[in-house]
């Protein structure tokens, strides 16, 4: 449980994060500290290789001057006795330079035979004797090796050997080696250092994340107080907005939104549980009445068939109910399957109209159709019958006697506008748009016939066809319905 919690994942993560990022830092950082006092100690170190070479060409040119074999160039005479003495007379003298005080200084002939060495400490032997003769040594060359001042007592020094050259061949090789002990002692340190500060760098950085998150958090703990107290009986109460603008303040705007929603869906569905109980008393009222009635005393058998029939008609009036709803379920989740092709909605408009004709001379309405030549939509021709006949019925039933409805459709560039138009009672502008929620009827009396379903499915069965309605309406001056479906020109198949 304790892991599950968001904040302690965003600080074991974060942690986790830092961590590495740390080590990585760290390795960087050690390695380029070890690189930099490396070569440090190699600059320092060739440094002081430059000043023994100099040094040495120094001694033997003024022993050459000195001698009688004045004509004799340096290379006759490398290995001769004065040559290793000058270089055991110079490496002797600068045993006791400050700047040479922790270094070893040895010099090999073109041999590798050692020829002087510095006496602080004993023989330090890099290059062998088969390397040297075989002159595989062509230029300098530093390496890390491991010596002993006395036994047992290894240290690690950093060598320069380098051969110096005279007339293209190697007349000696001179090499400086000095102790990296403070370089290690300085890298172990280092080490030492990172190691602990890793951890602690971590852990500290993990109690600090605890607390701010536990601050940042602290609005979600207040939304989550806040919503224990939500129930369905109070989906009113709304949940604080923070003045903050990030995602926390999103996160209670979007709730809050959601709990919008869930109000108007409880009180649509609280709405339409009482609308369809009041859809059905009627119908079950009038079947109880009549079936208590009729059991109160024989009846003849004509009566007996006048009363089945009419309960058989509030049967079908349930039943219509029933299956009314039952559409509006499955448009709503998606559960009908259309069966689409293309269609020409001037020809099925007005062979609805034929249809519905008898109708309109009931009421003394006058149905007037404006659909010239051909214009086609692709859909189902049962669902849109049924939409067409709804707007249409509808229009006759709240139209005025001797009246007029007006059915035109035209083309609207990739649409097809088909309108219905009425010059009856008129709808209020408040209730303009509730008119297609379900059971919901202008005439609060419920003496029209019907059940308020007819525009909820008509607008499902428009949107169904990724089509659009729309009504426009004034009290006693008429309503216009128009539906907007995508001709066959803007849609193939959807």
């Amino acid at each position: 449980m304790f892991l599950k919690s968001i904040r302690i994942k965003i600080i074991l993560y974060y942690m986790l994060i830092l961590a590495l990022t740390l080590a990585g830092f760290s390795t960087l950082l050690y390695q380029n500290f070890s690189q930099i006092m490396i070569q440090y100690k190699d600059n320092l170190i060739q440094s002081r290789m430059i000043g023994i070479v100099i040094a040495m060409d120094a001694y033997w040119e003024a022993e050459r001057l000195n001698t009688e074999a004045s004509e004799k160039t340096i290379d006759d005479t490398l290995a001769n006795y004065n040559f290793t003495k000058i270089a055991q007379k110079l490496v002797e003298e600068k045993s006791d330079d400050v700047d040479l005080i922790n270094m070893v200084v040895q010099i090999f002939d073109m041999n590798g035979t050692l020829i002087a060495s510095s006496r602080h400490f004993p023989t330090i032997r890099v290059l062998s004797d088969e390397a040297i003769a075989s002159n595989l040594l062509k230029e300098r060359r530093f390496s890390t090796v491991r010596i002993e001042i006395s036994p047992g007592a290894p240290i690690s020094a950093r060598v320069l050997t380098m051969p110096i050259m005279k007339n293209n061949r190697v007349a000696y090789v001179a090499q400086i080696a000095s102790p990296i002990i403070t370089i290690r002692a300085a890298l172990s340190n280092l080490r030492l250092l990172l190691f602990l500060l890793l951890p602690l760098t971590v852990i500290l950085t993990g109690i600090i994340g605890v607390f701010l998150a536990k601050v940042a958090l602290r609005p979600v703990d207040k939304m989550i107080d806040t919503i224990h107290q939500i129930t369905a009986e109070n989906l009113k109460l709304k949940i604080n907005i923070p003045d903050t603008n990030d995602e926390i303040k999103r996160l209670a705007e979007t709730f809050n939104a959601m709990l919008e929603r869930l109000e108007l869906t409880f009180s649509s569905q609280r709405q339409f549980i009482e609308d369809f109980a009041h859809e059905l008393k009627t119908p079950l009222s009038v079947l109880k009445g009549e079936l208590e009635v009729t059991l109160k005393r024989i009846r003849s058998t004509e009566e007996y068939e006048s009363i089945l029939h009419s309960n058989l008609e509030e049967v079908n009036r349930i039943s219509k109910i029933v299956e009314d709803l039952l559409i509006l379920a499955q448009f709503e989740n998606k559960e009908i399957i259309l069966e689409k092709y293309p269609l020409d909605i001037c020809y099925m408009i007005k062979e609805i109209v034929k249809d519905m004709r008898t109708l309109a001379l009931q009421r003394g309405v006058t149905i007037n159709v404006s659909a010239s030549g051909s214009l086609s939509v692709y859909g189902d021709e049962s669902r849109l019958r049924r939409l067409f006949i709804n707007l249409i019925e509808n229009a006759i039933k709240y139209s005025s006697v001797k009246s007029k409805v007006n059915i035109n459709v035209e083309d609207a560039n990739e649409y097809v506008r088909i309108s219905v138009s009425d010059t009856g009672i008129g709808i209020p502008e408040n209730e303009i748009h509730n008119i297609f929620n379900r059971f919901y009827r202008i005439d609060k009396s419920r003496h029209q016939p019907g059940f308020g379903l007819g525009l909820s499915i008509s607008k499902s069965i428009v949107e169904a066809h990724k089509g659009t309605i729309e009504v426009k309406s004034k009290p006693n001056h008429g309503t216009t319905f128009t539906v907007l479906l995508p001709s066959t020109h803007h849609q193939s198949i959807i």
